[in-house]
């Protein structure tokens, strides 16, 4: 049986407050559920999805997440071509809510994402870039 990592009620119920979402897309279910358990504890309702046409189903049933996280490379399509396909099957997507490419690249082709985090990122990096990217998000969001 595998073990859940919960937070403790008192952090739960500071961090839970934020009601921010983040859509995690890679291929590698390790990673996945790695960046489930410390987003989760950040307090972020995390989704996830193993493929491209995973996420792009998923899409269609949960809220606008304030973050997607994907990687460049996944077991059906790439990073690049996601992005395209959300395109053209959720527009809205891509104009409100920042995408950041996971990669262990150095640098990332040109597209329509916010950025890339490289992996792997040191923890506290991490965390820290997830906020800069919503904050990103919604500062591009938000009326003048």
């Amino acid at each position: 049986m595998d073990s859940v990592v919960r937070p403790n009620s008192k952090i739960e119920n500071q961090t839970f407050l934020t009601k921010e979402s983040v859509l995690v897309i890679d291929d590698c279910r390790e990673s996945l559920e790695l960046q489930e358990i410390l987003l989760g504890y950040e307090g972020y309702e995390v989704h996830t999805a193993e493929s491209g046409n995973d996420a792009i189903e998923l899409l269609s049933i949960i809220a606008k997440p304030s973050l997607i996280l994907l990687d460049m490379n996944l077991g059906d399509m790439s990073g690049i071509e996601l992005m395209n396909k959300l395109e053209e099957t959720h527009p809205e997507i891509i104009l409100q809510v920042p995408v950041v490419f996971l990669t262990g690249m150095n640098e990332v082709p040109e597209s329509k994402a916010v950025g890339f985090i490289r992996k792997p990122a040191e923890t506290d990096a991490f965390l820290a870039d997830i906020k800069r990217f919503i904050t990103l998000g919604q500062q591009a969001i938000t009326p003048s």
